[in-house]
């Protein structure tokens, strides 16, 4: 009898991941896919301006963001990606993190973790989701969760925004039937990472502000 609950509820948990839709977790795919493509390096802090927060493609990727700052690589930084039903709250917790690559000809692109494939627990296989995705600086891995990255104005970060993805997310309906291809992170565009100014270097530059209009006065 007890092997019998057990295969049950196993049973039950594998259907209830199965209907539950997945997104493909990259930064770059090219060329044409039927899911959507995605083209979206993320950069450092802007040369010169070092709080500016830009969003949207770089005026090289038919953009109007100008960065100036370095593409993003290696392990020092985390990306997590965010989800949820189009209109609802997105999660709570990321449903995955990467880092980022470090390849010459692939810098600013997270590297996808082994399994691309990430399920968005409150979504069902063939709906649209949103998502957002979030980057930071870690400090060596030491930054693992967003409350502390927004706890601590000294940590570059940066946000996409919220976007839709047009294609529905992917896996296997339940009950079985076609499966469907898993969405792209189609919407996505380039950001950068930045600090946050405190409320004295914010004060310094409202007054330094005031006094320039000043003199133009005189």
């Amino acid at each position: 009898m007890k092997r019998l609950v057990a295969s049950a509820l196993m049973l039950a948990s594998v259907v209830a991941a199965y209907s539950q839709g997945q997104v493909n977790f990259t930064t770059r795919v090219l060329g044409s896919s039927p899911v959507g493509t995605v083209n979206a390096p993320i950069y450092g802090p802007q040369l010169g301006d070092p709080f500016a927060h830009l969003n949207g493609p770089q005026t090289t990727n038919n953009g109007v963001a100008f960065y100036t700052g370095p593409l993003l690589n290696g392990t020092g930084f985390t990306a997590a990606l965010y989800g949820g039903p189009v209109g609802g709250a997105l999660s709570a917790d990321p449903l995955s993190t990467a880092t980022f690559r470090t390849a010459a000809t692939l810098l600013g692109y997270i590297t996808p973790p082994p399994v691309p494939l990430i399920i968005v627990p409150t979504v069902p296989v063939g709906s649209p989701a949103s998502f957002e995705m979030r980057v930071w600086e870690n400090r060596g891995g030491n930054i693992t969760r967003w409350a502390d990255v927004m706890a601590d104005p000294t940590i570059a970060r940066g946000q996409s925004g919220i976007f839709n993805p047009p294609a529905p997310l992917g896996g296997t309906p339940p009950g079985g039937g076609t499966p469907v291809t898993p969405a792209n992170l189609q919407g996505l565009t380039s950001f950068n990472i930045a600090p946050v100014p405190e409320p004295g270097v914010i004060a310094l530059g409202v007054l330094g502000l005031g006094a320039l209009l000043l003199r133009r006065r005189k």
